[in-house]
C-alpha cells in the first residue's frame, strides 16, 4: 500500500511538471505566429478578462445558401480581401463572400488602374486570401486581358485561378459579348459570377470612372447584358454605378442574387473594398463608399509611436522586453574573447 502511495504521488508530480512544462511552451511561442484554428472560431486570447465558450465554426458559404439568402431577402455581405490578415478578418467576422478584387492593383501594389495587373500577379494574392478563408464563398477577378482572346484561353486562365490560386468561383467583367466565354466557363463546372455596369477595366474606353444606365437605352442595354449573363449560367452579377431604380428593376428581373457597389439598396447584396470601408485609401472616395473604420489614423499613430520610442531609448525596456543572460556567462564570454574591460548598461530614457 505504501509503495502504491509513493507511485500515485510520483506520478502526479510528473504529470504535473509535463502540464506546466507544457504551458510554459505555449507562453514562450513567437508573436506572429498564429493559433491553428483561430480564423475559424474567433477564440478570445488568454489575455481576454473573461473566457467565453468558442462559437461553433461558421457552415461554408455556398452558390446556394448565396440563393437562400436572396430568396428570405437577407442582404448579402461581400467585401474585397488581399492577403491573408484581411481574408481571415472577412472569415472571422461573417462576411458571405470575400473577393480577391482586382483593385489590389492600386491598392496594393501602387498601379494607376486594374489594367496593368497581371495573371500571375493576381494568383500570388489568390493564394494568400484562400489561406486565410474559411466559410466565405472565395471569388476572384479575371485580370484584364486574360478572358479576351477566345474561350480556350478563358478556361485556361480560369482553370489557374482555380488549380494555382484555389480559389472556388470567378469574376468576369462585361456584357452581353463576353456571354459565350461565362458559358464555356459554367458548362465545365467553373461558377463565374458577372459584372455589368461601370467596367474598370474599360475605364479608357469610358472616358473614366463614370455612372452607368442613365438613359433609358444604355439602361436596357445593362439590363440585357445581365439576362444574357444569367442565360450563360452565371451565380451572381455584380452591378457597379448604375441608378438605384435601374439596378433595383434589373435585380426584380432575374434570378441570381445581384451584388451592388454604388447601386443603391434594392439589390440582393453589397459590395466594398477593403481600403474603402477601413479608411485607409488615400486617393479619391467615390460617392458611394462609406468609411466604417479609421484604419489608417491608428496606422499613423502606432508608426510615429513606434519610431518616437526607438529613438528616445523607450523601446525596448531592458527587462520587460528583453532576454537575460547570467552574469557569469557573460563573463566567460568575455574571458574567451580576451575583452574583460567591456562593460555595458542599458541606455536611459531620451526625453523628447
Amino acid at each position: 500500500m505504501h509503495a502504491q502511495m509513493l507511485f500515485s504521488a510520483s506520478r502526479t508530480r510528473v504529470i504535473t511538471s509535463i502540464a506546466r512544462f507544457q504551458n510554459l511552451g505555449q507562453h514562450r511561442c513567437m508573436s506572429v505566429r498564429p493559433s491553428k484554428y483561430e480564423h475559424l472560431t474567433n477564440t478570445p486570447s488568454e489575455s481576454s478578462p473573461q473566457k467565453q465558450a468558442s462559437p461553433p465554426p461558421r457552415k461554408k458559404v455556398t452558390i446556394a445558401s448565396l440563393h437562400a439568402l436572396r430568396q428570405e431577402r437577407t442582404p448579402i455581405t461581400v467585401l474585397t480581401a488581399y492577403d491573408y490578415p484581411t481574408a481571415r478578418a472577412a472569415s472571422t467576422h461573417g462576411i458571405d463572400v470575400t473577393l480577391v478584387g482586382d483593385s489590389l492593383a492600386q491598392v496594393c501594389l501602387g498601379y494607376s488602374s486594374t489594367t496593368s495587373l497581371t495573371l500571375d500577379e493576381m494568383l500570388h494574392h489568390c493564394r494568400a486570401v484562400a489561406r486565410g478563408t474559411s466559410a466565405p464563398l472565395l471569388v476572384a477577378d479575371m485580370p484584364f486581358g486574360s478572358f479576351y482572346a477566345g474561350k480556350e484561353d478563358t478556361v485556361r486562365a480560369a482553370v489557374r485561378m482555380l488549380q494555382e490560386g484555389n480559389v472556388e468561383a470567378v469574376k468576369l467583367e462585361g456584357g452581353s459579348e463576353i456571354a459565350e466565354r461565362v458559358q464555356a466557363l459554367t458548362s465545365i463546372g467553373i461558377p463565374v459570377m458577372a459584372h455589368v455596369g461601370l467596367l474598370p477595366q474599360r475605364h479608357t474606353a469610358l472616358s473614366g470612372y463614370r455612372v452607368q444606365g442613365r438613359t433609358a437605352q444604355s439602361g436596357r442595354s445593362i439590363l440585357h447584358s445581365a439576362l444574357a449573363l444569367e442565360e450563360a449560367g452565371a451565380f451572381s452579377i455584380v452591378l457597379e454605378a448604375i441608378p438605384s431604380p435601374l439596378a433595383a428593376y434589373i435585380t426584380s428581373r432575374l434570378k441570381v442574387p445581384t451584388i451592388g457597389i454604388g447601386a443603391g439598396p434594392g439589390c440582393s447584396g453589397q459590395v466594398l473594398v477593403w481600403d474603402d470601408v477601413m479608411g485607409t485609401w488615400a486617393g479619391h472616395k467615390a460617392k458611394f463608399v462609406r468609411r466604417f473604420g479609421d484604419v489608417k489614423s491608428e496606422v499613423e499613430r502606432g508608426v510615429k509611436a513606434y519610431a518616437s520610442a526607438v529613438r528616445n531609448g523607450s523601446f525596448p525596456q531592458h527587462e520587460k522586453e528583453g532576454y537575460a543572460m547570467d552574469d557569469g556567462e557573460i563573463e566567460k564570454l568575455l574571458e574567451m574573447e580576451g575583452d574583460r574591460e567591456w562593460t555595458w548598461s542599458p541606455p536611459k530614457l531620451i526625453s523628447d
